[in-house]
C-alpha cells in the first residue's frame, strides 16, 4: 500500500469526515464492491437455505460475514492506491492468519471494519505481538466511532429486514381466522412466517439483501477510519507536503542552472559586440601595444628577482628565515590543538553532560512525582513554610513541586482519586473533575502553573505565587 499514489486527498481529518469519506468512496466503487461481496456470500447463501431450522440458518449465513468483507476491502484498498491484485493475490488476502480469530474469538468485535486492514494491508507477521500492539494504537481513539458506525449500520439492516418481513405479510399471507384477536392474529401470521419454507426463503432473503446493500458503506467507512488514524499516527500528510515542496524547489533549481549560463554567455557576448562596434582601430591597437608593454616589464622584473635569488646568502639569514618559518608554524599547530581541546572539553563535557545529567534529573522527578503520591511519601509538615521558603531561595520548581505533590496526596488521601502512577497531568485533571468537582478549578491552575516551571522553563511572577499559596491553604491545607 503506497500512500503516494493515493487517489484521495490524505489529510488529518476528524472521525465523521473519515466516515464520509468512505461513504463516498462505497458510492463511487459500488458495483465493484457488491461483486466482491457476493464471491462468498452466494455460496454461503445457497448452504444456508438446506438448513432446515431457521435460526439455524440466519445464524450461519450471519457468523461468516468477516469472511464476506475481506475482498471489498481489497477492493477499495487497490482503488484508492493504485494497486494491481490477481486472483490468487486476493485469496491470499481473504485468507490469513487473522481470518479464523475474526470468525471466532474477535466474531462478537464491533470494531471489525476498522481493525481488520491491519493484518490483511500492512503485513505484519503474526506472532510476533506487533498486531496487538498495532491493534491498541489504532482503535484507542477511534472506540466510540466504531462503535457508533456498528450500531447505526447493524440497526439499519434491521429496518430493512423488519420492512421487508412486514410488507411480505400484508401481500402474501394466508386466510386466517378474522374473528381471531388481533394478538392471535399477529401471531399466527408470525408462526406462518418463521415456521413454513418459503418464509425461511424470505427472511433469508432479506438479510441476502439488507448485507449487501450495507455492507460497501460498512466496509469503506471503517476503511476510512482506519487511514485517517494512520495518518494522525505516521503523519503522511505532511511526508506529501514536503515531497511536493523538494519536487517544486528541484524544478526552480534545475530552471536557474538551465538559464544562468545562458545568461551569463549572452552576456558576454553582447559586451564584445558592444565594445567592437563602439572603438575604432586606433583605439584597439593602442590598447594592443599597452598589453606588450605590461608584459615586457613584468618579464624584466621577474628576470631581476631570479638573478636575486641566485646570489648567495648568507647562513644566518637562511637560519633565520627557518626559524622564522617554523616558529609561524608551530604557532599555528598550537592554535589548532587549543581549539580543539578548547571544543572537546568545554563544549562536550561542561554543557552538554552537565545538560544530560539536568535533564536526566528531571525526568526523574517528573516521573516519580506522581508515585511517590500514589505511595504516600511523606510530605514536610508545613507545604507552604517549605515552598515558600524554596521560592525566596530561587528554587521555582521545587516549590511548584511541593505544592502540586501535596495536593495529589490531600486528593488521594481525602477523596479516594483514582490516580494511577503513569497518568499524566491531563489524566489527573480529569479524574478530580469527575471525582471532585468543587477542586478541580484550583488544581487545573495549579498544574498549569507546574507545566509552566516544569517543562516550559517559565518562571511565575511573585505575586502569581503568593496568590497560588492562598488559594493552595484554602483548598489543600
Amino acid at each position: 500500500m503506497k500512500f503516494q499514489d493515493s487517489q484521495v486527498e490524505l489529510r488529518l481529518r476528524t472521525p465523521d469526515e473519515a466516515t464520509d469519506v468512505g461513504v463516498l468512496l462505497a458510492r463511487r466503487y459500488w458495483w465493484a464492491l457488491l461483486g466482491s461481496w457476493a464471491v462468498f456470500a452466494i455460496p454461503i447463501f445457497g448452504v444456508a437455505c438446506y438448513i432446515p431450522n431457521t435460526i439455524l440458518a440466519l445464524l450461519f449465513f450471519w457468523w461468516f460475514k468477516p469472511l464476506y468483507e475481506r475482498l471489498p476491502l481489497q477492493v477499495v484498498s487497490s482503488a484508492i492506491f493504485l494497486q494491481k491484485h490477481s486472483l490468487k493475490s486476493g485469496l491470499r488476502g481473504v485468507f490469513q492468519y487473522d481470518t479464523l480469530a475474526w470468525m471466532t474469538i474477535f466474531r462478537l468485535c464491533p470494531g471489525r471494519s476498522t481493525l481488520t486492514p491491519i493484518a490483511a494491508l500492512e503485513g505484519i507477521e503474526s506472532g510476533t505481538g506487533k498486531i496487538r500492539r498495532r491493534r491498541q494504537l489504532i482503535k484507542s481513539p477511534l472506540i466510540s466511532s466504531y462503535l457508533l458506525l456498528h450500531g447505526g449500520m447493524a440497526l439499519c439492516e434491521l429496518i430493512l429486514i423488519a420492512t421487508g418481513v412486514i410488507l411480505y405479510m400484508k401481500i402474501f399471507q394466508p386466510v386466517f381466522d378474522e374473528t381471531a384477536v388481533s394478538a392471535q392474529l399477529v401471531s399466527m401470521r408470525w408462526d406462518w412466517v418463521w415456521d413454513s419454507q418459503s418464509g425461511k426463503l424470505v427472511i433469508l432473503s432479506l438479510l441476502l439483501a439488507s448485507s449487501a446493500f450495507i455492507a460497501p458503506f460498512y466496509v469503506c467507512a471503517g476503511f476510512g477510519l482506519y487511514i485517517n488514524r494512520r495518518i494522525g499516527l505516521e503523519g503522511w500528510d505532511l511526508y506529501l507536503g514536503l515531497q511536493r515542496l523538494i519536487t517544486r524547489l528541484s524544478v526552480v533549481c534545475l530552471a536557474l542552472v538551465i538559464l544562468l549560463p545562458v545568461v551569463s554567455v549572452v552576456a558576454q557576448d553582447a559586451t564584445d559586440t558592444t565594445s567592437l562596434t563602439v572603438g575604432s582601430k586606433a583605439n584597439v591597437r593602442s590598447e594592443i601595444d599597452e598589453t606588450i608593454r605590461e608584459h615586457v616589464v613584468l618579464e624584466e622584473r621577474f628576470r631581476e628577482i631570479r638573478r636575486d635569488e641566485r646570489k648567495p646568502r648568507s647562513p644566518w639569514s637562511e637560519l633565520l628565515q627557518h626559524l622564522a618559518y617554523w616558529s609561524f608554524v608551530g604557532l599555528l599547530v598550537a592554535l589548532f590543538v587549543w581549539l580543539v581541546v578548547w571544543v572537546v572539553f568545554r563544549l562536550r563535557i561542561w554543557e552538554f553532560v552537565k545538560k544530560r545529567s539536568r535533564s536526566s534529573k528531571v525526568e526523574e522527578s517528573e516521573v516519580s512525582i506522581i508515585a511517590d503520591a500514589k505511595k504516600g511519601v511523606d510530605l514536610p509538615s508545613d507545604v507552604v513554610a517549605n515552598a515558600k521558603l524554596a521560592w525566596n531561595e530561587g528554587r521555582a520548581r521545587d516549590a511548584m513541586s511541593l505544592l502540586y505533590r501535596g495536593a495529589l496526596l490531600f486528593l488521594i488521601a481525602k477523596y479516594s482519586c483514582p490516580i494511577e502512577v503513569c497518568d499524566t497531568e491531563r489524566v489527573c485533571a480529569r479524574v478530580i473533575a469527575r471525582r471532585v468537582p468543587s477542586l478541580s478549578t484550583v488544581f487545573n491552575k495549579l498544574s498549569l502553573h507546574w507545566q509552566q516551571v516544569a517543562y516550559g522553563k517559565k518562571t511565575l511572577a511573585d505575586r502569581e505565587f503568593r496568590q497560588l499559596l492562598s488559594q493552595y491553604e484554602d483548598s489543600f491545607a
